[in-house]
């Protein structure tokens, strides 16, 4: 008796020679092309996306650090002396905007604000400096070789979604992250 939650793995002849050809096709393709069609380099003027490129490149190499799961932004480069003078206080209303709350948070009966509880440096570097937290001692050594983003953000309420989004500019995973474009460029 054949069991109905099993898959049924066997194909009909068509189903074969089908996926066989398909598999055969892209041999061939593969086989037919030299290794410079495949990356998009031909004799052709603009036919490669790698041929030229519309800047000359001056960065000798890029480190792209993203702390997913790690520290908050809050406790590490992100100084907020705000929020030391309103700590304690109930969240505000113009800082919300009438936002849900995430299934983490929905229990609370109260939203304090919390900033953090490290000191902050101020650290000189190429443009108006940075602030680094007092967890980062090894990290401040090197303030003036550092590019901190804030200006990046997210409308996405939860953490996957916000990492995807900020990672591939889209909530929806498929597209290719910062990080494949820094190995591309």
């Amino acid at each position: 008796m054949k069991n109905p939650s099993l898959p049924n793995h066997s194909l009909d002849r068509r189903q074969f020679l089908r996926l066989g050809a398909t598999g055969m096709g892209a041999l061939g393709l593969a086989s037919a092309s030299t290794s410079n069609q495949l990356l998009g380099r031909s004799s052709l003027p603009n036919a490669g996306a790698m041929d030229k490129v519309h800047f000359t490149p001056t960065a000798k190499r890029v480190i792209f650090l993203f702390f997913s799961g790690g520290p908050s932004h809050i406790d590490l480069y992100d100084y907020k002396p705000a929020m030391q003078k309103i700590h304690g206080i109930e969240l505000p209303e113009s800082i919300r905007q009438g936002q849900r709350l995430t299934g983490m948070t929905s229990g609370q009966k109260t939203l304090p604000v919390c900033p953090s509880k490290y000191e902050f440096t101020h650290y000189e570097n190429n443009d108006r400096g940075v602030y680094i937290s007092e967890l980062l001692p090894h990290t401040a050594k090197v303030a003036k070789e550092l590019c901190v983003i804030h200006s990046a953000y997210t409308e996405a309420i939860n953490h996957d979604p916000a990492i995807t989004y900020i990672q591939t500019g889209s909530q929806v995973p498929g597209r290719p992250s910062l990080g494949a474009w820094l190995s591309y460029g």
